[in-house]
């Protein structure tokens, strides 16, 4: 079975009551006047029933994937090839941003 992560938002709404939701289902959305009204069994239980509505909620749906063609973006894959100033700012930026693009995931 394939899975899919996705996000529970448990948010304090500035009137004071709860909303939960799942971003990546802009329809999946409940509000609560408490905390504990929006998980009335518990966290790991309200879960457990989020769970269950995306369940229900992506069991008729199939995901495509969609291929661009002339996607705009390749017109820039290699223009900074061999380009010596542009490696230096590159590699400067990994460092300062602590990345390393040779490790693997």
């Amino acid at each position: 079975m394939n899975r899919l992560s996705l996000h529970v938002l448990v948010e304090q709404a500035s009137e004071g009551h709860f909303i939960v939701s799942v971003p990546e289902l802009p329809d999946c959305v409940a509000e609560a006047e408490t905390r504990s009204d929006a998980f009335p069994f518990g966290v790991a239980e309200g879960i457990a029933a989020v769970q269950e509505q995306v369940r229900v909620r992506l069991a008729n749906i199939e995901v495509l994937t969609l291929e661009v063609a002339n996607n705009p973006w390749t017109d820039f894959i290699g223009m900074f090839e061999g380009d010596d100033e542009f490696a230096t700012l590159a590699q400067e930026l990994r460092t300062e941003r602590e990345l390393d693009i040779n490790s693997t995931v």
